[in-house]
């Protein structure tokens, strides 16, 4: 039969396994130290083994927590460690995602040198119709490949999306990375005559102010 172990000779343990190079084990759970930030608890279930891609409920796994959270250091301590850079939680979220809408380039750099596939251009559209107007994330999925001017498969550039949505902000940063004013959209519409249908005035003055026209000057695609 085993002795049993008094709280001080189990702390004695703990003290001696520190002594040897080993870490304690983690005192709180592996969310809640990527939630708070941990590193040393997080470290701590690593070496301890606890399975750093177990999915929540929601199918949330600790990457996409740091993702979510903006936790660079961690992010990187998940990824250095086997965390999947490309697991998806249940609503079909990436970490790559999560961190673009929540405007965490740094974090996302992290995850495409890890390995994360993410078409660019999927994610520039998901962005759009999320009306994310963040110009870090939006420069980065350019730079990678996406079109500004491609066409959604409703006919759609992210910019007809953008003043369609009211998202005045948006569309500045659209324009500010080139978009085209006058493209048509499937209708034939181009983005000011569909802020005129929409009667919305700030983005009417906003076109207009870089020279967009009501009427397309080219044949929609």
């Amino acid at each position: 039969m085993s002795p049993v172990r008094t709280p001080i000779a189990l702390a004695l343990s703990v003290l001696l396994l520190g002594a040897c190079g080993e870490p304690p084990p983690p005192t709180i759970n592996l969310y809640r130290a990527v939630q708070g930030g941990d590193l040393d608890q997080i470290k701590r279930h690593i070496h301890w083994g606890t399975d750093i891609d177990r999915a929540d409920a929601q199918g949330e796994r600790p990457l996409h927590l740091a993702a979510r959270r903006g936790r660079l250091v961690i992010a990187r301590e998940l990824l250095n460690n086997g965390a999947d850079p490309n697991a998806e939680n249940r609503a079909g979220e990436t970490p790559l995602r999560i961190a673009l809408v929540a405007g965490k380039t740094q974090l996302a750099e992290a995850l495409i040198l890890a390995g994360a596939t993410d078409d660019p251009q999927t994610l520039l559209f998901i962005l759009v119709r999320a009306g994310v107007d963040d110009r870090d994330s939006l420069v980065f999925l350019t730079e990678r490949g996406a079109d500004i001017d491609a066409e959604d498969q409703t006919g759609a550039t992210p910019l007809h999306i953008a003043v369609g949505g009211g998202q005045r902000r948006l569309t500045k940063r659209l324009i500010d990375l080139g978009a085209d004013l006058d493209a048509p959209d499937a209708d034939g519409r181009t983005p000011l005559a569909i802020a005129i249908e929409k009667g919305n005035q700030p983005i009417m003055d906003l076109l207009e102010r870089f020279g967009a026209r009501a009427e397309p000057t080219k044949p929609a695609r």
